[in-house]
């Protein structure tokens, strides 16, 4: 794969399952040179394995459900230069219609079983904000008086401040056959300023606060919403489990206190458990995160999943577990996605337990019941594809589409190679991908974010166009990583630098001695964010390398504190809430070791890991004198290289190859 395939790369959504059960609707969205955006449309995929056609042919068409009666598709559309909004097509094809023109879009929804209501969740701006006044551009806007914590959000929008927040309101969907709504022009907007528009869906605010709520799912009777909310104001991670009444907007708080604090997401409903009305009878499955007394013990935490029974949360997953996708309704029971070694497990859960559906080599994203059948649709990235729909039936997966194939006819795909070394007797597992010439060819080790995050066996744009160019790569899990149960994602606090710099050079060294195609003495390191972080460390004390790159790097923890939007918790628990703690832990007091030619990516709108990071480690490194560059992408923010506009994405690409190209030619 070489950087110009990038518009090639499919994206899919969640998948929707039509309630006949012949066929299940994604969107597949690709990055496009010619708008530098993310374009896309709706897709059918035939559940008995006939194919895939198009159903919309809009800019940018998202994330369909389709309604519980079979008849009406709703999904997000979005203009060029727009907000998402929501909009219907009918099932059997037509002239899709967009149903709001709210400030700043849409973000999610969920359909009423009766197929009568949407709700949906959507940013309220404060009066003046965002657009909403008149010739006041946001750089003109009122000064803000901020209290708190949680304050900004990388990616957010202009500004990233968190002052519109997430609101539900109820859209009833309108007959397909009504007039459709046309532009207001003359008098009717003379006469008739104060009435509803004709043709449009009305729209209804439930929620009038400043909390945050997600996306709700309808009790059975359709009388209430239930969702989680992250209350204004507060200090910690977690979010609590609401009940609202659809007519009044009155809230009732679901699970009892048990002295933790809690991040609640993914409820389910699957049916009624009793005559009592309102959320109290219901059968409802849920994902819950424990984040301690505190509510900031995030490290290592993920939901179990669990069912609430008499107000009490009844896990039915194991602790080590790590589930990721939505909860998605299958009989009597929910069906979910483990991730599970750099790979992923698909579960049914009911009240009576657990079984696995399938265990594959492939990283399922998300999740469909077949009404009627046994069956299962996700959507995957395989070893060969970097997005496709699947049936899951008898433990086995069977591929429904072939988007990948306009990528299969420009380049060959490379599969990676799993690989388990032990480094002073911990199993460290990753994966090499090597061209298929034999070498001994010149190697990229590549470290992943997060800490908390994983490398895995399946399609990454960033693997393939680093082998095409003629470099072996080699990527692990060490410790601090996820998918290998808590204790290994909590064996890295208070000691960055230390036990995963330990793991990542021994699981090089363990395959370099192992393989005669890879080439010890040629190496190069780099990594973003987190692994940014462990670049500059490494760097600062092995000076093998022949470069490095640090992208978007986490190089200085106390500095985190106040400029990056998570950087109040993340560096007091990874690192320790003092500052002799974060500085023992901190690369760029270590800079002036450095003495490998470095090139730093940043981008001027990183909130997550701050612009003055990149700035300050590229000036420390330039004067100890080493040869280091600086790259900096305007108007991007943390997510660069996964949703950044496709001509920077390419630059980005571009720039790396130049960079390994002068100092470690393939």
């Amino acid at each position: 794969m070489k950087p110009e395939h990038l518009s090639l790369l499919p994206t899919l959504s969640a998948p929707s399952v039509h309630p006949d059960g012949a066929w299940a609707v994604v969107s597949v969205t690709r990055p496009s040179f010619v708008a530098d955006d993310q374009v896309g449309q709706l897709w059918t995929v035939a559940l008995d394995g006939s194919g895939a056609r198009r159903m919309t042919r809009g800019y940018c068409d998202l994330a369909p459900q389709v309604s519980p009666d079979g008849t009406l598709v709703a999904f997000l559309r979005r203009q060029p230069g727009g907000s998402a909004q929501l909009a219907l097509v009918e099932a059997t094809g037509g002239e899709p219609w967009v149903l709001t023109d709210l400030p700043l879009g849409v973000d999610g929804f969920s359909w009423s079983h009766d197929s009568r209501t949407i709700a949906v969740v959507a940013r309220v701006p404060q009066a003046g904000r965002y657009g909403t006044l008149d010739g006041v551009p946001a750089e003109r806007e009122d000064a803000r008086s901020l209290r708190g914590l949680q304050l900004r959000h990388n990616g957010l929008g202009a500004g990233w401040f968190l002052d519109r927040p997430s609101q539900i309101h109820l859209v009833e969907v309108p007959d397909p056959q009504d007039e459709p709504a046309v532009p207001l022009v003359g008098r009717w907007v003379r006469d008739h300023a104060a009435e509803p528009v004709p043709g449009l869906a009305p729209i209804r605010r439930l929620t009038e606060d400043g909390d945050d709520w997600q996306v709700p799912v309808f009790t059975a009777d359709d009388s209430g919403l239930v969702a989680a909310v992250s209350r204004a104001g507060a200090t910690h991670l977690g979010a609590e489990l609401v009940c609202l009444d659809v007519e009044t907007g009155e809230q009732e708080e679901l699970p009892e206190e048990d002295g933790q604090i809690h991040d609640w997401s993914e409820p389910c409903i699957v049916g009624q458990q009793g005559e009592e009305p309102g959320a109290r009878g219901q059968r409802i499955f849920v994902a819950r995160s424990d984040l301690g007394a505190s509510g900031l013990e995030f490290v290592g935490s993920h939901p179990r999943i669990g069912l609430l029974e008499e107000g009490r949360f009844v896990p039915l997953s194991a602790d080590d577990d790590v589930f990721h996708a939505a909860l998605t309704r299958r009989g009597d029971g929910v069906v979910t996605v483990e991730e599970r070694r750099g790979a992923t497990r698909v579960h049914e859960f009911t009240a009576g337990g657990d079984r696995v559906l399938l265990d594959a080599d492939v990283v399922v994203q998300a999740v469909a019941a077949v009404p009627g059948s046994d069956g299962v649709v996700v959507t995957v990235v395989s070893p060969s594809s970097p997005g496709e729909v699947a049936l899951v039936h008898g433990g086995r997966l069977t591929v429904l589409s072939d988007f990948g194939a306009d990528l299969r006819q420009v380049t060959r795909v490379v599969e990676p190679v799993l690989h388990e070394v032990d480094v002073d007797g911990q199993p460290v597992e990753g994966w090499v991908v090597k061209p298929a010439a034999s070498g001994p060819h010149p190697v990229l080790l590549v470290i992943h974010g997060g800490p908390y995050a994983h490398v895995t066996g399946s399609f990454f744009d960033e693997f393939q166009v680093y082998v095409e160019a003629g470099y072996a790569v080699v990527a692990c899990n060490p410790r601090g990583s996820s998918g290998y149960g808590r204790a290994f994602g909590r064996a890295l606090v208070g000691r960055f630098g230390q036990i995963d710099a330990d793991d990542v050079l021994g699981f090089l060294d363990g395959v370099v001695a192992a393989d005669p195609d890879l080439d010890g003495a040629r190496v190069g390191v780099m990594g973003g964010s987190y692994g940014g972080y462990l670049t500059a460390w490494i760097i600062a004390h092995d000076h093998r390398w022949a470069g490095a790159i640090v992208e978007r790097g986490y190089l200085d923890p106390a500095a985190f504190i106040g400029s990056s939007d998570i950087g109040w918790f993340f560096a007091p628990q990874y690192n320790g809430a003092t500052r002799e703690e974060m500085d023992r832990q901190s690369p760029m007091r270590l800079a002036e070791q450095v003495t490998t030619p470095t090139l730093v990516i940043h981008s001027e709108q990183d909130l997550r890991c701050p612009l003055g990071q990149g700035l300050e480690y590229h000036a420390r490194l330039t004067m100890a004198g080493v040869d280091a560059e600086l790259l900096v992408f305007p108007g991007e923010n943390h997510e660069l290289s996964r949703s950044g506009s496709p001509w920077h994405r390419r630059q980005r690409f571009e720039a790396i190859l130049d960079f390994w190209g002068r100092r470690l030619p393939a």
